[in-house]
């Protein structure tokens, strides 16, 4: 259990001696508890808590104290949803017609110096087998610098259709997307006709992974990840609830989660560098 908690057998016993006998200021942090449940559910129970102390920090104000942190660790590894997650990754069937041009492009993304917003966006889709509605695909668009989802939607087939749809919905958005790289792997859609026109139109410069080369596209790869552990834990059985836990995921990932190395969260730094 040391090891788990990251804390030394010392510092752990030491705890267990004094616990049952609390000072005025451990008591004052029982208020702790509630916070540390609603920010653990905010993340569908995927928040460790490096993750939690982050958030309760920049969004509730309070400094968290060496104590602090060990009621936070005690509180989540006693929630039976913390344990190793497999990862899942979906395969899925392209519906691209045989006769129709193929477009393929350079992997430019890889030569620029991602420092900053609304350089390279990354997209990919995951898929997700429910038990009422079959397999559906769920699709993102993100920026590759702050991990902000910009675009998701749901989608059964990954055919023209439904990449038209969705870069439709990449267009119309109020994001800042000229001369800005898209950069997605090597999938039937982004090899389209459609694609191809619809990316010149946008001002979108298309920019493509190697084959087979998954480490080409860390950004989308990682967040498709961390979906899939979100919806683990409570997982859909309907398209219905999938669509819920899809607006759930985009708000704790723009406005919730607290980015390393933005030191806030994706939305909040998107508006101060507007």
């Amino acid at each position: 259990m040391c090891e788990e908690l990251e804390i030394s057998r010392d510092t752990y016993y030491k705890w267990l001696k004094r616990k049952d006998n609390k000072n005025r200021y451990e008591l004052n942090h029982e208020s702790l508890k509630p916070i540390i449940q609603r920010y653990y559910d905010l993340s569908n129970g995927t928040a460790g808590y490096r993750q939690i102390k982050e958030q309760i920090e920049y969004h509730e104000g309070i400094i968290i104290s060496y104590y602090m942190s060990f009621l936070i660790k005690c509180c989540i590894m006693k929630l039976p949803e913390i344990r190793k997650k497999k990862k899942n990754k979906g395969k899925y069937t392209v519906t691209i017609k045989d006769d129709e041009k193929k477009y393929t492009y350079q992997n430019i993304a890889e030569n620029i110096d991602i420092d900053d917003i609304y350089k390279v966006i990354s997209t990919d889709t995951t898929e997700v087998k429910l038990e009422k509605d079959g397999k559906q695909n769920v699709s993102f668009f993100i920026d590759a610098y702050s991990t902000e989802i910009l675009v998701s939607c749901i989608g059964k087939s990954l055919n023209n259709d439904f990449i038209e749809y969705n870069l439709n919905l990449l267009n119309n958005s109020n994001y800042k997307l000229d001369n800005v790289i898209l950069h997605s792997d090597r999938g039937g859609m982004y090899k389209s006709g459609i694609y191809n026109t619809k990316t010149a139109e946008m001002n979108l410069i298309p920019s493509m992974s190697a084959p087979y080369t998954y480490t080409h596209n860390p950004w989308i790869e990682t967040l498709n990840g961390q979906f899939k552990d979100f919806i683990k834990n409570n997982y859909p059985k309907s398209l219905d609830e999938l669509q819920i836990a899809l607006k759930q995921f985009v708000y704790y990932n723009n406005n919730i989660k607290i980015k390393g190395k933005l030191k806030t969260t994706s939305i909040n730094y998107r508006c101060s560098h507007s």
